[in-house]
């Protein structure tokens, strides 16, 4: 799974869409990416470490939409 996303996240990036689809991606797997170091997932991935932030933000948005019935994808 982990090499999935980082081959969506770069591919989109040469469409300029690579944050979109990082949020994309940590939302749609937040189920099995809870538990993981946000850092380790970026450096993992090839992202910068700043992504991290955003890596947590998706994880407790997974958690609110789960907590609100909206589906995930």
């Amino acid at each position: 799974m982990i090499e999935q996303i980082k081959t969506a996240v770069h591919q989109a990036a040469e469409n300029n869409q690579k944050s979109a689809m990082f949020h994309y991606q940590v939302l749609k797997n937040a189920d099995e990416l809870k538990g993981i170091n946000p850092i380790g997932f970026c450096k993992e991935i090839s992202v910068p470490k700043s992504y991290a932030a955003e890596f947590t933000k998706m994880i407790a948005l997974a958690r609110l939409m789960k907590e609100q019935g909206t589906k995930l994808i």
